[in-house]
């Protein structure tokens, strides 16, 4: 019974050593060619004439046969498995070749590797050097004449591993992965590096012979310039999902793209609020309500909205640096729920085809500045436009406006927001503004798409400073240009 179950023991000791090469037989035919083979194989075939150079480098890939003397079977373990991890070198990793022993083959190392003569030596890294966005690799062809003096042409190979964090912890590394192939022993990488993570290099020298397989690893290595925070998320947009719920309250669905960063994303963060004249005609935000989302998630809906009310829309990035939180600046867009029942109404109804008009779009025309209105310090500009005609079934129709801050005095703006409205009158107020500041408004009768904004009606005005209002304005509710 004991000689059993040890026969037993055995076996399975057996195959838990053989089972990574009949994986690694496995996933080798589903992923791309091994580097080191494919630059053996270009170095044979590289006197061939083009004609015949691509049937060629075929027949090497499967066919190739590395150097080195496979290891000596001498385990009672390989008859007991008799499994055929590999039917030819081709079919292993690296340097690794295909031995076969008294039942079955498996992927193994060569015993010998490091002393089969007319192979390229291993090479030794050299120290990293960072200069602006790049990083500087140097390392050694080998070591002795005899690594020097091997005929024909070699290729390098080098790869890379690294981890995110603000730490060095080796047991974090990913995979290798293939960077370049060179014939040099200097390269240059640009635009691989990024902030907030270690690297680690290795090289392999390759020739028409074979290769002895990877340098040891070089030093780790990290960019001197830190991670910075997230970018606020791209394209804010809002998409009515429902106007018509049991309660009288309205559904939105608030969408948004990636943005790039430095690091990845650990969450968004998504803030909505009602905004509502207070009682010296200010726009006020009531409660401020927020919710997290996934990473993998790029929208949010937004339940029990108001009707006939205007809502302040936020969405934030938030990625993570070892123990702390990087959050970006929030993007912000506003939506007004005035007429959303019939926006959804008329996606719902199906339409009869109709042949495309040929009557142009007209531009919205008398777009002018009303006033501009000052409040116990607070800034609006009305605008008004001449009127269009209804639409032909009777129903008023819509203007789409949109605005941003286009500069200030004394005041740079990096990336300014650009807020919409939607509105049946031929006037509309804009607030929040700032003294001496320009704007720029731009109105169109459809929808805000690139494809037509060429139809669109702008205006420039500029807010004037603090002290003209102070002149203007008299009263209880003074002007106080110092806060």
């Amino acid at each position: 019974m004991r000689r059993i179950r040890c026969k037993w023991l055995v076996l399975l000791m057996t195959l838990c050593v053989l089972l990574p090469s009949v994986m690694t037989r496995i996933g080798r035919m589903n992923r791309q060619k091994d580097p080191l083979t494919k630059a053996r194989c270009d170095l044979i075939c590289v006197q061939v004439v083009p004609e015949d150079r691509s049937r060629c480098r075929s027949d090497c890939y499967t066919g190739v046969q590395k150097p080195g003397t496979c290891p000596a079977a001498d385990s009672a373990g390989w008859a007991a498995a008799c499994v055929a991890a590999c039917d030819k070198d081709s079919q292993c990793d690296g340097t690794k070749r295909c031995c076969r022993h008294e039942c079955g083959a498996s992927c193994q190392e060569p015993s010998d590797l490091t002393t089969v003569p007319g192979l390229p030596g291993l090479p030794i890294m050299g120290e990293i050097q960072e200069k602006r966005r790049s990083a500087v690799l140097t390392w050694s062809d080998g070591v002795g004449d005899l690594a020097r003096a091997v005929p024909g042409k070699v290729l390098y190979i080098v790869e890379e591993q690294h981890h995110l964090g603000p730490k060095y912890e080796e047991e974090r590394l990913e995979n290798w992965n293939f960077v370049l192939r060179s014939n040099k022993t200097r390269v240059s990488i640009r635009d691989l590096l990024k902030p907030g993570r270690w690297y680690r290099f290795r090289v392999a020298a390759v020739s028409a012979e074979g290769t002895r397989g990877y340098s040891a690893p070089s030093a780790p290595f990290t960019p001197r310039r830190p991670p910075r925070p997230p970018l606020q998320p791209r394209k804010l947009r809002v998409v009515p999902v429902d106007g018509d719920n049991q309660n009288g309250t309205m559904t939105i669905r608030l969408m948004w793209e990636e943005p790039r960063s430095d690091l990845p994303v650990l969450r968004y963060k998504v803030f909505w609020s009602r905004r509502l004249r207070g009682v010296q005609s200010q726009l006020d935000s009531v409660v401020v309500n927020h919710q997290t989302v996934a990473k993998t998630q790029t929208y949010y809906d937004i339940k029990d909205l108001e009707p006939n009310s205007m809502y302040f829309l936020q969405v934030q990035t938030i990625s993570q640096y070892g123990l702390t939180k990087l959050r970006s600046e929030k993007a912000a867009i506003f939506f007004n729920t005035t007429n959303v029942n019939e926006h959804i109404a008329k996606k719902k109804k199906p339409h009869a085809l109709k042949k495309k008009s040929n009557k142009k779009h007209k531009k919205i025309k008398g777009l002018k500045l009303n006033r501009i209105i000052w409040q116990s310090n607070h800034i609006m500009a009305n605008l008004t436009w001449t009127p269009s005609r209804a639409r032909e079934n009777g129903t008023p129709r819509r203007y789409y406006v949109r605005w941003q801050k286009e500069a200030c005095t004394n005041k740079e703006i990096k990336e300014p927001q650009q807020f919409t409205a939607t509105t049946k009158n031929a006037t509309i107020e804009i607030d929040d503004l700032e003294y001496n500041c320009s704007y720029r408004v731009s109105i169109n009768k459809s929808p805000i798409t690139k494809s037509q904004r060429k139809f669109d009606t702008e205006l420039v005005f500029k807010v004037p400073d603090c002290k003209t209002f102070q002149r203007k304005v008299s009263g209880p509710n003074t002007v106080n240009c110092q806060s």
